[in-house]
């Protein structure tokens, strides 16, 4: 019954701003140019869907995410964990990373456009190094917060070093890695659109690139719509993830 409350009470903001905006357009306070009515949206959006534009720029972004938030996590999450295992590690790459996080990732554009051009492998690697940091992170602070006791009792019954990485930290630090990739995946998908509006012949920030050029707001809010339909159902599917795997701990946890 909470849950049920809870989720009705997360509808209250989105009906009440639909009925602004509604309010807002029948009233014609704002040009249709700047505010389009909900009628022109779903009319845009049905046009896109039945032509297949929405559905190939959203398909070639999402191959994009896919593939440089699989990298970055991949690579974050080794990163971490060598930050978190290694004294020397630490020690040497430590303060270089805490140093590069510091810095917004669309700062790493130019960069990067120098180095490897403008093409998928630019697009892929821009996205890979948003959603490292946080996998990163969350992966040392998650390892670093392992119980010293666990740790001791490793010693004692005389763990080696890849067998207290397994069965003690890692599982140990789950909820944290789990909050990791959810991070990443937020990350990854904010990038791919920053990517795609810096320079790209085809995907959503495409689409919506040359929309605002052609003063077409009820497509760049269609696609914006859509971006943020996609990301929501990304980081719910994850969350279902985290909630299965945390569930599936406490009856061993009990034990």
């Amino acid at each position: 019954m909470r849950t049920l409350k809870r989720k009705l009470l997360g509808l209250v903001a989105p009906v009440l701003l639909l009925a602004a905006w509604d309010y807002v357009t029948r009233r014609e306070l704002f040009s249709p140019q700047l505010l389009p009515p909900s009628e022109m949206l779903l009319e845009t959006w049905w046009d896109m869907q039945t032509s297949g534009e929405l559905a190939l720029n959203m398909r070639v972004s999402l191959c994009r995410v896919a593939g440089g938030f699989a990298l970055g996590a991949a690579l974050g999450f080794a990163l971490g964990t060598a930050m978190a295992t290694c004294k020397a590690v630490d020690d040497y790459l430590g303060p270089l990373f805490n140093t590069v996080r510091q810095v917004p990732i669309v700062g790493w554009l130019p960069f990067l456009i120098v180095w490897l051009g403008i093409g998928e492998l630019f697009k892929v690697a821009f996205i890979s190094l948003g959603a490292l940091i946080p996998m990163a992170l969350k992966t040392y602070e998650g390892i670093k917060a392992v119980s010293p006791g666990f740790l001791e009792l490793a010693r004692v019954f005389e763990f080696g070093r890849f067998r207290q990485l397994t069965k003690i930290m890692l599982p140990s630090a789950l909820p944290s890695l789990l909050i990791g990739l959810r991070l990443s995946l937020s990350e990854a998908w904010m990038l791919v659109v920053a990517a795609e509006l810096v320079v790209a012949s085809v995907g959503i920030g495409n689409t919506m690139t040359v929309a605002r050029r052609l003063f077409q707001t009820d497509v760049v809010l269609v696609s914006v719509i859509a971006i943020a339909i996609t990301g929501y159902l990304g980081n719910a599917l994850l969350a279902l993830l985290e909630a299965r795997l945390l569930a599936s701990r406490r009856p061993t946890c009990a034990q």
